[in-house]
């Protein structure tokens, strides 16, 4: 069992405010400290992710702000290492959308029956980005398996695409170990 240590408000800031600064030292500090959590901590960093979006989204669009808009190629650089080493971090939860409640701006999840802020019903609201299950008609997201609602399979087997374990990416069912990372696919067969 791995014991979380959260990261704290003083420190969530320090990074959100860090990637905004306008001083490029403190814009490299923050970008190896981000790569320290994912390296040293990532389950402090995948805690935050689960119980605060809404810092998760700001640190990365914090970080491709820096990587389209900076001219300094080494700022570029280190935002691109800790944008793919958070991608890792994160796992696919890194590309999920935040959503929003339409009645009180909250964020919100789509396997939710309501709002957790103002009990809204999540069934009446529209999410573009979202299809109906074709079982119970409620949001659904395109890389569920299975509806959160109704439990209907989504995607068969046979459709998967199998990927690394180890760093994500899109994996040949026939290899044996990752060409990308070296992470083992397959358990040999004696």
């Amino acid at each position: 069992m791995v014991t979380i240590v959260p990261i704290n408000e003083e420190e969530r800031a320090s990074i959100i405010n860090g990637l905004k600064s306008s001083v490029p030292a403190t814009k490299l500090i923050t970008l190896k400290k981000i790569v320290d959590l994912t390296v040293l901590r990532p389950e402090s960093l995948q805690y935050m992710e689960m119980t605060d979006k809404m810092a998760i989204q700001r640190i990365v669009s914090g970080i491709e702000r820096i990587m389209e808009y900076d001219i300094d190629e080494v700022l570029k650089r280190e935002a691109s290492i800790a944008l793919e080493k958070l991608k890792v971090t994160l796992g696919s939860k890194f590309v999920q959308n935040l959503f929003y409640c339409q009645n009180c701006n909250g964020v919100v999840d789509i396997g939710w029956e309501n709002c957790a802020n103002c009990g809204s019903s999540l069934a009446e609201m529209e999410f573009p980005e979202t299809k109906p299950c074709p079982n119970c008609n409620k949001h659904t997201s395109e890389n569920w398996n299975n509806c959160a609602h109704c439990g209907f399979q989504l995607i068969k087997e046979e459709d998967k695409i199998q990927k690394c374990s180890g760093c994500k990416r899109e994996v040949d069912p026939t290899w044996m170990v990752c060409p990308y990372c070296g992470t083992r696919l397959k358990v040999s067969k004696k």
